[in-house]
């Protein structure tokens, strides 16, 4: 969930997770069946965005970082066939999501995983493609319900987005005052590895490498929380990898 600033590609959970984010493909709401599919759909959207979530870290950490800056930025430098799986993956999650939208659109998972899964998918356009596609105000409307419905939710999973988000975006939308905000309101929800691996770099960008630090140490020494667990492996290790690397500098 990474923004350029600039040109070149548009991310918005840079993770949370992730990072952290409307889809050409689904810009057209599916056909809708029966209201007992809520489950099935937002279940699919939920599987989707975890593969992609776990398949992008994987990315992540396959890519060489000669400085921190260069590691927190990663998400920048993402090559076209991961791009291309994440697409499909997460095209295929948002459009699962939007049946879930449609179903029940009070319900806070439909709304969370269609914020999710737009959110990995912005990684794989360009800044200018995802403009076109709306992509910043369909993110922003889905987290935002989600956070109007349930803001405990998947561990805070709402603000965690929109910290990412607003985090990562390109001008005019990133805004690092209201990132903080949403992160330290996730973190007051639950203190999971990811939020502070955020917020880390949130104090790298804002050039404060001291402050990044003791949030990358504190990313390592949190424990393994039940919501986030999958993700849990893979943020420790970036952490790690920004404190090796920080150490150095």
């Amino acid at each position: 969930m990474r923004g350029v600033r600039g040109g070149g590609t548009w991310q918005p959970l840079r993770p949370a997770s992730a990072v952290l984010l409307a889809l050409g493909a689904c810009t057209s709401p599916p056909r809708v069946t029966s209201p007992s599919d809520y489950g099935e759909e937002w279940k699919a959207a939920e599987t989707s965005f975890v593969r992609a979530n776990v398949l992008l870290h994987e990315g992540l950490l396959a890519l060489p970082a000669l400085d921190t800056e260069a590691l927190v930025d990663a998400e920048d430098r993402l090559g076209e066939p991961l791009k291309e799986q994440l697409r499909a993956i997460t095209e295929e999650g948002a459009r699962h999501a939007e049946v879930a939208v449609a179903l029940e659109p009070d319900r806070v998972e439909g709304q969370l995983y269609l914020a999710l899964n737009l959110a990995i998918y912005g990684l794989t356009r360009s800044h200018a493609t995802g403009l076109l596609e709306g992509l910043p105000g369909r993110i922003r409307s889905a987290y935002e319900k989600a956070e109007a419905i349930d803001p405990d939710y998947a561990a805070g999973g709402a603000f965690r987005l929109e910290g990412k988000f607003l985090m990562s975006a390109p001008w005019p939308v990133r805004d690092y005052a209201l990132a903080r905000k949403a992160l330290t309101r996730a973190n007051d929800i639950a203190p999971v590895r990811q939020n502070f691996l955020f917020l880390g770099d949130l104090c790298c960008h804002e050039g404060r490498l001291d402050e990044a630090i003791v949030m990358w140490q504190r990313a390592c020494s949190t424990p393994v929380h039940p919501e986030t667990a999958v993700i849990d492996a893979q943020v420790l290790e970036l952490a790690r990898r920004r404190l090796d690397l920080a150490s150095k500098e």
